[in-house]
């Protein structure tokens, strides 16, 4: 019995540090892709970190649409980040500067495939300034809908 009760404190130890929360997982996907993005060739490894319906939009042949794998580039330093999971997709928002110093926003949209989550959309939004930085997730959908709607109220 007393080499029964340490052992199980050990498996439950074991277990729960094993297992990341779902929206750890989210930044750390963020955080290999923009490292691959930077250093890597992210062409080879573009089905391990974006969905098929993003990838309709990239042809590796062309040079103009390979951007749109690089756009957590476009943050050279990150400053906050908010995320959520819902059941099948999730998303995060990053507060950070461009390589200027000046203020974005970079707001992804995730999607659940085989148990990972995978790039399903994404939106850059450059600030006026730092007031405008998120305060809460914001799913790229609707943070590109606020700034239209914002142009249309100049």
């Amino acid at each position: 019995m007393q080499f029964i009760l340490p052992l199980l404190l050990v498996l439950l130890i074991s277990s729960c540090s094993a297992h990341k929360p779902e929206t750890a997982q989210l930044y750390d996907a963020y955080s290999k892709l923009s490292q691959e993005a930077k250093y890597g060739d992210i062409l080879s490894h573009r089905n391990e970190h974006f969905t098929s319906t993003y990838l309709k939009e990239v042809s590796p042949s062309d040079k103009n649409s390979i951007f749109l794998l690089k756009l957590t580039n476009y943050i050279n330093k990150n400053l906050s980040h908010f995320q959520s999971t819902g059941s099948g997709t999730a998303c995060l928002t990053i507060n950070g500067t461009d390589e200027n110093k000046e203020p974005l926003t970079l707001n992804i949209e995730y999607k659940k495939s085989n148990n990972k989550w995978l790039i399903n959309y994404m939106f850059v939004n450059f600030l006026e300034n730092s007031d405008y930085y998120a305060k809460s997730v914001i799913c790229p959908r609707e943070a590109e809908n606020k700034m239209l709607e914002q142009m249309h109220n100049i």
